[in-house]
């Protein structure tokens, strides 16, 4: 099933689409699945987005949470004051934290992808953890960082 969203003027598309549905009975759960797809790809990609349902990862989970508030305490509550952009260094750490998460904590390769010197990310990291707690060391932390780090993109807080 394949489904499309427009806004008006200028028109713009996201497209999203699901597994081929075996049977006429399915069909309005692969039509509901091709929809969420098209919604996460224009709230994560934004306009023009095209979604597949299948590929959607974590985001696929984190569109069923239908409760936006709820959302929004989670990410407020796991990255504290990281998660406003009050400050101008909060989206500066956030980026960092970020691509710590996603290098697996390598320090030489986040310094390389955010072109820092090795020592200036150590500091970073310093700072990262007397806001956070000690997420190098916990990995429940990292978890919950990397899905609040999500619920942002994908939501737009």
């Amino acid at each position: 099933a394949v489904t499309a969203f427009a806004e008006c003027l200028p028109a713009t598309f996201s497209t999203g689409a699901r597994r081929t549905a075996a049977a006429l009975e399915v069909l309005p759960e692969a039509y509901g699945q091709a929809v969420k797809a098209a919604r996460v790809g224009r709230q994560l990609h934004g306009p023009g987005a095209v979604a597949h349902f299948d590929q959607l990862g974590v985001y696929r989970l984190l569109s069923l949470v239908s409760d936006t508030e709820e959302l929004h305490a989670f990410v407020r509550e796991t990255l504290g004051p990281l998660a406003s952009d009050t400050d101008a260094d909060n989206g500066d750490l956030r980026r960092t934290l970020q691509v710590l998460l996603e290098t697996n904590l390598n320090v030489a390769e986040t310094a390389r992808r955010l072109h820092f010197h090795y020592n200036t990310l150590r500091y970073r990291i310093g700072k990262l953890e007397r806001m956070l707690g000690d997420f190098t060391e916990d990995a429940h932390l990292r978890l919950n960082l990397t899905l609040a780090l999500h619920v942002l993109r994908m939501r737009g807080i």
